[in-house]
């Protein structure tokens, strides 16, 4: 009795012979979809070096080890049961895409689906997957009809992220379209902050999504000029990560209360005091404009840890030429 073949696990209706396995021995996907389809594939069936080999080198998800991140991936494979795929919208302009899909997944007999807008970028003529946004289940509403419009991020080593912000003098039109394209790019990165110097652009200017519970909750705040005016002596430590360090944590003290004075996009003066979670990124925003990185704060000896890190992060990015 002939043996039935392998339908692709990408759901598309195809033999996997005719539809991802080329991918994963070697074809070049022409469009970002093809390859967000043959990374689904890629996961069903436990291939984690095609993940490796898709994976942008600046992207969050991206490890030093690779025998540890092709284990993980491996672990995440072997632990669910991959049972379909919807892809919700795609969509591609010059060397950036996003593709929106839903992953029906099971695991140990539970649910385990989520929707996600993955953002896609292309990488010396070959599409990468970067990050992007993911939410439990099925989740339409990551399908938006905004144009696509990614700012390339400044990384560890770039000289502008050690320069000190110039002021911004007139808010007119050209910043407001600046300021739409962080938003859209913080949020596709999977950001809660962004400062202009991430984006190569050293003015005096950063955004954020308030983490603080309540009506303001997950809404953009712009601070515009912005000055920090009081620190509070008591310090709190928590973890942070920095979209211009990818895959690089540590604990930083910061103060636990701050005030600082800004301008918004209307134009109008604001003095804000905040506390905890707020503070921490409003701070570490703030350093970006003062051409200071968050490993900056490190004491030596956790400084000493992590430049392993820092130096295959920098060969890595140089190797691809995004340095």
């Amino acid at each position: 009795m002939e043996k039935k073949p392998l339908s692709c696990p990408c759901c598309s209706g195809k033999e996997y012979s005719f539809c991802c396995k080329p991918y994963h021995e070697g074809k070049v996907a022409e469009h970002a979809e093809e390859l967000m389809r043959s990374r689904y594939s890629a996961y069903a069936l436990n291939i984690p070096d095609y993940i490796i080999q898709t994976t942008h080198p600046a992207s969050s998800q991206y490890q030093d080890d690779l025998k540890v991140m092709r284990r993980s991936i491996s672990a995440f494979s072997s632990k669910h049961q991959f049972v379909s795929l919807k892809v919700l919208d795609a969509r591609e302009k010059n060397d950036q895409a996003t593709v929106t899909f839903t992953a029906s997944l099971m695991k140990k007999k539970e649910d385990a689906s989520f929707t996600e807008k993955s953002l896609f970028l292309k990488q010396g003529g070959k599409w990468l997957y970067k990050g992007g946004i993911l939410q439990e289940g099925h989740a339409p509403n990551l399908v938006t009809n905004e144009e696509l419009q990614v700012l390339p991020l400044a990384y560890y080593g770039e000289a502008v992220l050690r320069k000190v912000a110039a002021p911004i003098g007139e808010i007119g039109e050209e910043l407001k379209r600046l300021i739409e394209r962080m938003i859209q790019t913080m949020d596709l990165v999977d950001g809660v902050g962004l400062a202009a110097p991430q984006i190569h652009h050293a003015i005096r200017l950063f955004i954020m999504r308030n983490p603080t519970e309540g009506p303001d909750f997950n809404k953009v705040e712009v601070f515009i000029n912005p000055k920090i005016t009081f620190k509070g002596a008591k310090k709190w430590c928590a973890q942070e990560g920095c979209l211009s360090i990818p895959g690089i944590y540590a604990d930083v003290d910061r103060s636990e209360i701050i005030e600082i004075t800004y301008t918004n996009l209307d134009g109008v003066e604001i003095k804000k005091k905040a506390s905890g979670w707020e503070a921490k990124i409003i701070q570490h925003e703030y350093d970006h404009i003062e051409g200071i990185l968050f490993i900056d704060h490190l004491p030596p000896s956790t400084l000493q840890k992590i430049l392993p890190s820092l130096k295959n992060l920098e060969e890595r990015l140089k190797r691809h030429n995004i340095l």
